[in-house]
């Protein structure tokens, strides 16, 4: 005879009073749809606030446009498994998840260099420190305008898995920040690229994770007390 598992009577009672009716959620592709839309808008607001790049002509357009698309898509795709790990149950494993994230990485390096080969870019007293700070503060406020959308889906999906889902998102707003700010950052040296961008990517993706993780303190704190009681 199988032996069949009890749950503790203060845990049903815990169970029970969290049962709430609820309105189902659209699929995560469908849900990253809003985030798709801060994209656009974002760009629009960096041309016609900023300015586009001095080398888009030497550029031409693909390294111009053609990767600011592409590591947008990048960085949907990762909200995309981000919604998807917020969904209790559901989502990729984190061995898809790091590969997701190592893909992301490889493409953000690769973007840097290819566009360093088109363009010797804007000549700067110490790539290590010229202009850096400003690159890094603008990537990291853009990024925290759409963090703030994926946040919102993310935590609305209650999730059990939050620091995956968190690191998945804080990822993919750091790419699609990232991505839209090289429509105007001109400085193609690479230690300043991978030295600031890369840092603002790295910022948003630390700042995301650590909400992850004080969601999953908070709801662990609140089981403790119910079953306390």
């Amino acid at each position: 005879m199988e032996n069949v598992l009890k749950l503790p009577d203060e845990l049903r009672r815990a169970v029970a009073a969290d049962l709430l009716p609820v309105k189902p959620l659209a699929s995560p592709p469908r849900r990253a749809l809003a985030v798709a839309v801060w994209v656009p808008l974002a760009a629009l607001l960096v041309l016609a606030v900023l300015g586009l790049r001095h080398d888009a002509a030497l550029l031409g357009g693909f390294l111009t446009w053609g990767t600011t698309f592409l590591e947008a898509t990048l960085g949907l795709v990762l909200v995309v498994l981000a919604l998807a790990a917020a969904v209790p149950g559901g989502g990729a494993s984190r061995e898809h998840a790091a590969l997701a994230l190592a893909v992301a990485a490889l493409a953000l390096g690769n973007q840097a260099w290819l566009t360093r080969a088109a363009s010797a870019g804007a000549t700067v007293p110490n790539p290590w420190i010229s202009n850096g700070p400003v690159c890094f503060a603008l990537t990291t406020l853009l990024g925290l305008s759409v963090l703030t959308i994926i946040a919102v889906l993310v935590f609305r999906a209650t999730p059990q898995r939050a620091t995956l889902a968190c690191l998945l998102g804080g990822a993919g707003a750091g790419l699609m920040a990232d991505g839209v700010y090289h429509l105007h950052c001109w400085v193609t040296d690479l230690r300043h690229v991978l030295l600031w961008h890369g840092g603002a990517v790295i910022a948003l993706t630390l700042v995301a994770l650590a909400a992850g993780l004080a969601w999953e303190r908070r709801e662990s704190a609140r089981m403790a007390a119910r079953l306390s009681r």
